[in-house]
């Protein structure tokens, strides 16, 4: 039988042993960060400002009506009356949650309209809405792509595309941006290898 003598004795540590062995608390990275508050000191710190208001271009940020140049809404469809008033009207008839997720027992016909509407418009065989560009990225990926597999990556895609890859646990090649070159190469070194190919960019890049 094995001698667990050593084994025992490194489970038997007071506090400051244990502190001293496993290194310093996670979280003091976290205190010690000071790059924030000396922004907001500053008056240089944008994020996290909360709007009281919101008129299509122009948002209600402690008290002053401001130009909003950060919005993802490209179309100005949040202030659309008809949208509007269907979300009322769907928030009515639906209340205002799924309950649970599209795999169980999220899926309402309302989305299943859209999906249709929006596939017949595309011509495609079907669509799948997603509440966001990031739940986008993570879930087309990490399902498509597996451990044999091969992502190329354009280096400037979004974050939201590279936590999606590292999620498949596919291996991930990054190519200079916009370089064909440079992914033609990346493909004919991994000639051969076992697991599927897949060349990930955005439409976007610039």
């Amino acid at each position: 039988m094995a001698d667990n003598t050593n084994l025992d004795r490194t489970l038997v540590q007071t506090p400051e042993d244990e502190g001293k062995a496993l290194g310093e608390d996670i979280f003091d990275k976290a205190f010690s960060f000071t790059r924030a508050d000396e922004a907001t000191a500053a008056g240089v710190y944008p994020y996290f400002k909360p709007i009281s208001g919101h008129n299509g271009g122009t948002v209600v940020i402690e008290g002053r009506e401001m130009i909003i140049t950060g919005s993802n809404d490209y179309l100005g469809l949040t202030q659309e009356p008809r949208l509007a008033s269907a979300s009322a009207s769907a928030s009515d008839g639906y209340g205002t949650s799924c309950t649970g997720s599209r795999f169980l027992t999220g899926t309402l016909t309302l989305q299943e309209k859209l999906e249709r509407r929006l596939a017949d418009f595309l011509g495609s065989e079907a669509v799948l809405t997603f509440s966001s560009g990031f739940l986008d990225s993570l879930s087309v990926l990490s399902a498509l792509a597996g451990r044999q597999d091969i992502l190329y990556f354009d280096r400037e895609n979004h974050a939201s595309l590279y936590d999606g890859a590292r999620l498949s646990f596919g291996t991930l090649r990054k190519y200079r941006h916009n370089d064909l070159g440079s992914l033609e190469r990346l493909l004919a070194r991994d000639a051969g290898r076992p697991g599927g190919r897949m060349v990930v960019t955005e439409g976007s890049s610039q």
